[in-house]
């Protein structure tokens, strides 16, 4: 729960020298960004793609974001299978405090040949870089910012980007909107979270939720019932 920036990525036809090359020139364009981490490129081949299901997977944020949708299915059993990559190019970033991961990369899927066809499908959560301990407003709207411009650079290599922006920032880049997005995201999960707690701690139920750990967090709630209410007594 929270405003999420979702992207999916494809190159058609293009050889493992030109992904690498293209992943490569959007690793360099990351590192540009400051206050961003951005961690080294990975690529992977054959077995190396599989995702280890025991023990610790070092990649495994890059494995499942190289996945296509379907891939991923669960038996009766409630064990997962997966239908691996055969080739993976990519890099991980953290934009910054409170934001989660956004990974950038390529995989495909079948036999390599000359020439392959290539996707990914991931996404990052920025709602929770708002945070005031963070830097709040100003390094909710860095972070977000960032994915967007690198989505931008991405279109710009060559390779075809289809995002789902929550807060419509990527269609209309109103950053007034994105705030007034951002403000009523907070207050919309503060309470809910707020009523989930309330109903549930007494029953030995510990909550833990990001927006809990807000200092303003009783702030937010107080205020989205009071436009709840306010709403109850319009309908009166």
């Amino acid at each position: 729960m929270g405003l999420t920036i979702s992207y999916t990525l494809k190159l058609k036809s293009a050889t493992i020298e030109e992904v690498r090359e293209k992943i490569m020139a959007l690793q360099k364009i990351a590192l540009t960004f400051p206050l961003v981490k951005v961690h080294g490129l990975v690529e992977l081949a054959g077995k190396d793609c599989i995702i280890e299901q025991e023990g610790a997977d070092p990649h495994l944020i890059l494995k499942m974001r190289a996945l296509r949708h379907g891939d991923m299915k669960i038996d009766e059993n409630g064990k997962f299978s997966f239908h691996d990559s055969t080739y993976i190019i990519g890099f991980d970033t953290l934009p910054g405090e409170g934001c989660e991961s956004a990974t950038f990369g390529l995989a495909t899927h079948g036999e390599i040949q000359a020439k392959n066809d290539w996707t990914w499908i991931s996404f990052c959560k920025t709602q929770y870089a708002s945070n005031p301990q963070y830097g709040g407003l100003n390094n909710f709207i860095r972070c977000h910012s960032f994915v967007i411009e690198m989505l931008e650079e991405i279109q710009k290599l060559g390779i075809s980007c289809k995002v789902n922006d929550e807060s419509g920032y990527w269609e209309n880049r109103n950053l007034e909107e994105l705030i007034s997005c951002i403000k009523e995201y907070n207050i919309l999960i503060a309470t809910v979270i707020g009523e989930f707690k309330n109903k549930f701690e007494d029953l030995g139920v510990i909550s833990q939720a990001p927006v809990l750990d807000y200092p303003n967090f009783e702030y937010l709630e107080a205020e989205g019932n009071d436009l709840l209410n306010d709403k109850y007594n319009q309908l009166d």
